[in-house]
């Protein structure tokens, strides 16, 4: 047998036991790490799109998102997912906004429930118009320290506290006059 055949043989293993855990008839479910990382990226997604509607399907309706230690021209308290839909769409107005998930920690508790999530988060926003206004276009690299939990009306993960901090000595300025 050649390598790469046994290596796709092998590799199929763990593909085929993962796909085992769906019932006939149904689509396969995600497990709790997948379906954290899963729900970042459409939070990540949904907030790029400024498909402000589709927040709840992310964040509970008593998420509290906490970004005050990004600085006063960079974040903000909201409390509740109205506030915190008013607070971005005000925030993201005019520009064009790119979040990049990348690393993510996720301990789970042991309920199964709920789950502490640490993330590191690119967020840049760009402003056509202020492309040298550091406080309309900048970059951010930041870790969103989370705890995320099993919604009991709709069964899904969604954020529900979030805790952002810059990891840089300040803003970045990505443009230069």
């Amino acid at each position: 047998m050649h390598f790469t055949t046994a290596f796709l043989a092998a590799a199929s293993i763990p593909l085929s036991l993962a796909a085992a855990t769906a019932t006939p008839g149904s689509a396969p479910q995600p497990g709790l790490y997948e379906a954290i990382h899963q729900r970042e990226n459409i939070l990540a997604y949904t907030l790029d799109t400024k498909d402000y509607a589709r927040l709840g399907e992310s964040v509970t309706n008593d998420v509290v998102y906490d970004s005050r230690p990004l600085g006063p021209d960079y974040g903000g308290l909201s409390v509740g997912l109205k506030q915190l839909t008013d607070n971005v769409r005000a925030a993201f107005a005019g520009a064009k906004v790119a979040h990049h998930v990348s690393n993510a920690i996720i301990v789970p508790h042991k309920d199964g429930k709920a789950a502490n999530v640490t993330t590191y988060i690119v967020w840049s926003r760009w402003d056509a118009a202020a492309l040298h206004d550091v406080k309309k276009t900048f970059r951010i690299y930041e870790r969103c320290d989370d705890y995320f939990v099993v919604d009991k009306a709709d069964g899904h993960w969604k954020l529900k506290y979030s805790l952002v901090t810059n990891l840089a000595p300040k803003v970045e300025q990505p443009y230069f006059g």
